[in-house]
């Protein structure tokens, strides 16, 4: 199968990301998510979108891909804007909104569409997409659950604390993280970067085990981590065996 062809992708992504983060103030989104379709910074941003693409493109040719893409990146901000508000969830789905649009209308400019979705079925049908999906699944909120089984009985121990808490649910994405990441580590043959990891997280936590005065609370935070750690790098290895 030929490879696609990725280099009028690459310059409208680019231009994308340049006048939607970095050539767009973050008092301006406020302003956007403040007043909606009032805010004149709505209509300045999405001006300089469609210049930036066209700079970025440099073709007379494409001018109705820029008249396109200007549109509905606007038609999206205008209904994100007139929300008034905003979350990780909105901003996301805004994101994924205009990448969808940009990816459709490269396709449909390239004439790749078969070809993609050709490459795309192939990448979705392959067994090794699919046990990877399955571990880092399991890496996350299934593993979070089992630790929490294994350490119930310490963690009740030190349920009477009276030391400060951290921030919620800290712990929790602080372990799913580190999984994630040593899993990545193993399956792309950098184990050498576990050891940096291990010592990173080390250095952060030697603050809470050193003016820590209660010995539970110590016991309790090597015990987790190790057991974060084994379970990762077990799972590392398995999936490892399975996809060669």
């Amino acid at each position: 199968m030929d490879a696609l062809n990725v280099d009028l992708l690459l310059k409208i992504l680019v231009a994308h990301f340049l006048s939607d983060f970095i050539l767009q103030p973050t008092k301006w989104a406020t302003d956007k998510d403040k007043h909606g379709f009032k805010s004149w910074h709505l209509y300045i941003h999405v001006i300089i979108t469609a210049a930036t693409l066209f700079i970025f493109l440099w073709d007379l040719k494409l001018w109705s891909l820029v008249l396109i893409i200007f549109l509905l990146h606007f038609l999206i901000d205008l209904i994100k804007s007139s929300l008034k508000r905003t979350n990780i969830w909105i901003f996301i789905t805004d994101q994924l909104l205009h990448l969808l649009v940009i990816i459709t209308v490269w396709l449909v400019y390239t004439g790749q569409s078969d070809k993609f979705f050709e490459l795309l079925g192939s990448f979705i049908n392959n067994p090794k997409f699919w046990w990877l999906l399955l571990a880092y699944t399991l890496l996350t909120i299934p593993t979070s659950v089992l630790i929490g089984k294994m350490t119930n009985k310490w963690s009740n121990e030190l349920s009477g604390s009276n030391e400060t808490k951290g921030l919620e649910n800290a712990g929790k994405w602080i372990g799913i993280i580190e999984r994630v990441l040593i899993f990545t580590f193993i399956i792309v043959n950098q184990l050498s970067l576990i050891g940096f990891l291990l010592a990173a997280k080390s250095v952060f936590r030697f603050g809470d085990l050193k003016d820590s005065t209660d010995q539970k609370k110590t016991e309790y935070i090597i015990i987790g981590t190790f057991i974060s750690f084994l379970l990762a790098i077990l799972m590392g290895l398995i999936i490892l065996q399975i996809i060669k």
